[in-house]
């Protein structure tokens, strides 16, 4: 392949991965803080919005509502939460071709401190970033 043909190719590929490292943050930022400032609302079903139907496949809303109030129970009411650290990665091969983000929180609810890490995904395609993943650790699981 010839200089020309790679750099064609490089640019479709910069093209395809679509924005810059900081609009990838923002619009990553949007989904994960959406959902925290909902849950912070206690507003449940608009805190479900931010997250991919595909999370859904292996939990129904019912059980994923019941791990909510089990996590306001032994951790209290949601009070703040800063962005620790983030990373970014866009994979060109399918079928998890898009733009992934990780998020890491460090979150306070009313008893305990958590650190709530974050799995943003946008399709290459199209589409908007959702939350994919979730994790939360903190201590107040296990003094509870």
């Amino acid at each position: 392949m010839g200089r020309t043909a790679w750099r064609g190719l490089l640019l479709v590929l910069l093209t395809l991965a679509g924005c810059g490292a900081g609009d990838k943050e923002a619009r990553a930022r949007a989904a994960a803080e959406g959902y925290l400032q909902a849950l912070k609302d206690k507003d449940p079903d608009r805190a479900m919005a931010f997250f991919a139907r595909t999370y859904f496949e292996t939990r129904s809303s019912a059980g994923w509502k019941a791990d909510l109030r089990l996590i306001t129970a032994r951790l209290g009411a949601l009070q703040a939460y800063s962005l620790k650290k983030w990373n970014w990665r866009t994979d060109f091969v399918p079928p998890d071709s898009g733009t992934h983000v990780t998020l890491e929180y460090e979150v306070k609810y009313a008893k305990h401190t958590a650190t709530e890490t974050f799995v943003v995904y946008k399709p290459l395609a199209r589409g908007e970033y959702k939350i994919v993943g979730h994790k939360i650790a903190s201590k107040g699981f296990t003094l509870e």
